[in-house]
């Protein structure tokens, strides 16, 4: 096994989006004392952080393949020491922001910033703090005040499973692909989608779909930082 000298920040890069992975883990290599290692999944994501022990995991939690956000909650549960810094390709940066911080992310960071940023944030989360720009320290400390009232976003009714598959519907997956993807059965998402219906006050699935998918168009493209 290799040796790694005590100074050295050692990052688990969880993304499974090659092209962006690349990127991103190439950026951080540019830095002196920092050790990046990859993971695309994530059995192996949770293989490399009992091997490695890394000091900061950068977790997408829009990946394609897997749960973003159950990921972060079961690497919180099992590993609660390792700071986990998140990130997400799609917009709406203040939703995802609070909900993977009140999940057990210590910080989030949005890829409109600037690369000197990142460096910053593995730096706080490494250290035990939190990371948040200013822009979405306002946000979401205006959101935290709002939540249950009618000025607040709809979306804060959702629990973070409500959440995912209000997203999943609205890219288009059906309740099987769904409940394939986040390995529960058939019968559990219908009981999803009939809570959603619930909290956002739709009719029916066709008004579940529409209000989903415009959702998701309204969000941006995959983007470099």
């Amino acid at each position: 096994m290799m040796k790694i000298a005590d100074n050295v920040k050692k990052i688990l890069l969880v993304d499974d989006f090659h092209l962006c992975r690349t990127f991103f883990a190439e950026g951080l290599r540019q830095s002196p004392g920092v050790l990046v290692f990859e993971s695309s999944h994530s059995d192996d994501a949770l293989d490399q952080i009992q091997s490695i022990c890394p000091d900061v995991i950068l977790l997408n939690i829009s990946m394609q393949h897997c749960s973003g956000m159950s990921l972060l909650q079961l690497i919180h549960r099992k590993f609660p020491m390792v700071g986990l810094l998140t990130f997400s390709y799609l917009h709406h940066d203040h939703v995802y922001a609070e909900r993977t911080i009140c999940a057990g992310a210590s910080g989030y960071i949005s890829i409109d910033e600037p690369g000197e940023n990142l460096l910053a944030a593995v730096e706080a989360v490494s250290s035990g703090g939190v990371y948040l720009n200013s822009e979405l320290r306002k946000k979401t400390g205006i959101r935290s005040v709002r939540r249950g009232r009618e000025t607040g976003s709809p979306f804060d009714r959702l629990s973070h499973r409500e959440f995912e598959v209000f997203c999943l519907t609205g890219h288009g997956y059906v309740p099987k692909r769904i409940a394939d993807k986040l390995k529960v059965s058939v019968k559990t998402i219908e009981t999803y989608r009939e809570r959603i219906r619930e909290k956002l006050g739709l009719t029916d699935g066709s008004d579940l779909l529409y209000h989903a998918s415009s959702f998701i168009r309204e969000q941006s493209q995959p983007q470099l930082l």
